[in-house]
């Protein structure tokens, strides 16, 4: 695979802030400086991957063995299929993500495990990877998942939103979970948190901010599980150490 190393990637940016290898210094470069202007950013980044733990064990707790995660990012340091293999080595893993960097890169990560794929697709249209025959292919028609769903819902429409939780509902069988978050309002008003919407909205990218019961109203026809839409660090564990107060972002588990 040739890299393109005249531009950053955000995928690899991550696996810096988050002490990985699979980065190169043009990546290094850019988070550092965007880290010098707002430091919660790397505070924020190993809380990804609690997150997912948190999800994988939450799934495999109910005998869930199949989990589709979108948005993924470099499969590295603690993401969804290492948690996955320390608990189960059966466990199947589908990952995905928008940038096809970020994809060739994870595949060749990958190469040789014959439990994990890496395919590319919005996560806004699912659709994408399932109906695809690679995966029909590696589940074998199992559609009892769960799915991770994860710092996807504020870069997204409601419309887009929707749209994507009624597709994998509709996709899934029964006793499948989803698990979602969505940065909390607090990003518009709080004057650090407001700086760093503004500074991706120079860069062209949308955020969308919503309440506790916004959020609960998007999941329909998912349910929420009897925790509740939570403040995210409540899915931690008593293990975490959080180090800001505030309620970035909101976080819950769904079923059908």
């Amino acid at each position: 695979m040739q890299l393109d190393l005249t531009k950053p990637n955000n995928g690899r940016m991550l696996d810096y802030w988050l002490g990985g290898s699979h980065n190169f210094e043009i990546d290094r470069h850019l988070a550092d400086q965007v880290t010098d202007k707002i430091p919660l950013l790397k505070q924020i980044a190993p809380e990804t991957r609690i997150l997912v733990r948190r999800g994988v064990e939450y799934f495999y707790a109910r005998g869930i063995r199949t989990i589709l995660d979108f948005g993924s990012a470099l499969p590295t340091c603690e993401n969804t299929h290492l948690v996955a293999e320390r608990l189960d080595p059966e466990f199947k893993v589908v990952y995905s993500d928008i940038d096809p960097i970020t994809v060739a890169y994870s595949q060749e990560i990958l190469e040789g495990n014959p439990r994990v794929i890496y395919l590319q697709c919005d996560a806004a249209y699912p659709r994408t990877i399932l109906d695809s025959a690679e995966v029909r292919d590696f589940l074998g028609g199992e559609r009892r998942v769960g799915i991770i769903f994860l710092n996807l819902a504020h870069t997204m429409t409601e419309d887009q939103v929707r749209s994507a939780w009624q597709t994998l509902y509709d996709w899934v069988a029964v006793g499948s979970y989803l698990f979602i978050n969505n940065a909390s309002e607090l990003w518009l008003t709080e004057p650090d948190l407001l700086a760093v919407h503004q500074l991706y909205e120079r860069s062209n990218i949308r955020g969308y901010y919503r309440t506790r019961e916004e959020l609960a109203t998007l999941a329909h026809p998912w349910r929420v599980t009897s925790e509740g839409v939570l403040d995210q660090p409540a899915w931690y564990g008593a293990d975490a150490v959080v180090k800001h107060p505030r309620v970035l972002s909101y976080a819950a588990m769904l079923y059908k």
